[in-house]
């Protein structure tokens, strides 16, 4: 293989998805990853992920979410494992709350194949929801969960098969336009590339010039039950599910055949100091909540928790991705807030554009690190 001309910096969510398609074009691309491929430190572990075309904050992100299924099915066809499961969602919340709204016209002007259930309707079709007479949902078929940790290793494993180098264990330490091209200082080595994607997650702001310095390390929890019924509970008869407005929660199928997983975010996911050291697990009163969420809204799963996992990631300040040049040969990946990986293989992809220099005619502008320039 031929000297590297680009880095990518961080092979999670984004960068995993980045190498692929850079190598795929036949570019000489090095991935550099300071943990292992696949670790559970950042935010796409723990199982599933949730995959919906319906957005409930910017009609922007419905293409790019349908766009996605074609990556993902190539990623699929090329590995050989089955990441993607439509088996339909779930938007749930209080009539007329402004996030249900949205996803109800964000699946009626893309024209997705979608149902509008009334508190009884809801009741009938969804009896494992506790559904109150101030309900409505938006049910559609584009909608389904993916297996993070799978799609990471399948992705990257792909990326090795064209060609990629990838340095595991390897910690980035700088990253430095130089005139020359992008400086990379790894493990005491000084490293040059032509262009650099840094989709470091959690660790942004050490990482990533300008607004990576506003990207907040938050920690997230994720918290499985047991199901009385678990047939209730299997992918066919329980789709994928997300509770907005004065209650803000989110579920999947059974996958395991034993538990049923639901995050709770109707509190803030608290924030890290130090993504090195994220502190204790979950505490007491996010236990509390979860337990009470689940006994109250979801009464068919046995309240009390059987397994926690603690996962990493970064918050920009509006919530939304950053993604583009931040520096001369630079193109950041972060930011994603705890909604990118359903778009990761689009992310990837126009990443490996910006990086080659290539034409990209997506629409990612609400996406622009240029947003924070006047901050």
């Amino acid at each position: 293989m031929t000297e590297a001309r680009i880095a990518v910096i961080g092979l999670g969510t984004a960068g995993a998805m980045a190498l692929w398609r850079l190598a795929r074009r036949g570019v000489a691309v090095d991935g550099y990853e300071q943990f292992g491929v696949g670790h559970p430190r950042g935010a796409s572990a723990g199982q599933t992920r949730r995959f919906s075309a319906v957005s409930q904050s910017d009609p922007q992100n419905t293409p790019l979410a349908l766009e996605a299924i074609t990556l993902w099915r190539e990623l699929e066809a090329e590995s050989g494992r089955q990441l993607l499961h439509l088996n339909g969602g779930l938007v749930i919340g209080p009539e007329g709350s402004p996030s249900l709204q949205a996803a109800k016209a964000s699946a009626a002007d893309y024209q997705l194949e979608h149902e509008v259930l009334g508190a009884d309707e809801l009741r009938r079709s969804y009896p494992q929801h506790l559904v109150r007479d101030e309900d409505e949902a938006v049910h559609d078929s584009v909608s389904g969960f993916l297996r993070p940790e799978a799609a990471i290793v399948s992705a990257v494993q792909q990326a090795l098969r064209h060609g990629a180098r990838v340095h595991e264990q390897a910690e980035v330490t700088e990253i430095a336009p130089d005139g020359a091209g992008v400086r990379v200082e790894v493990g005491g080595a000084t490293r040059r590339y032509d262009a650099v994607v840094v989709a470091p997650g959690a660790w942004a702001s050490r990482l990533v010039p300008g607004p990576g310095g506003q990207v907040a390390a938050r920690k997230l929890f994720q918290a499985w039950f047991v199901p009385a019924e678990l047939a209730d509970y299997h992918p066919d008869r329980f789709p994928v599910f997300e509770r907005v407005g004065d209650v803000q929660c989110y579920g999947f199928p059974s996958v395991d055949g034993a538990t049923v997983k639901v995050g709770v975010y109707t509190v803030d996911h608290p924030l890290v100091a130090d993504p090195d050291e994220p502190g204790p697990g979950i505490d007491e009163g996010r236990v509390a909540l979860l337990r009470e969420t689940v006994s109250t809204y979801l009464p068919g799963l046995h309240p009390e928790l059987v397994m926690t996992t603690q996962h990493l990631e970064g918050y920009s300040p509006d919530k939304h991705a950053i993604l583009g040049g931040v520096a001369p040969g630079v193109v950041a990946a972060c930011g994603f807030s705890g909604s990118g990986f359903k778009f990761a293989p689009v992310i990837g992809d126009v990443a490996a554009s910006l990086a080659a220099g290539t034409a990209d005619d997506r629409d990612i502008t609400h996406w622009s690190p240029e947003r924070f320039s006047q901050d």
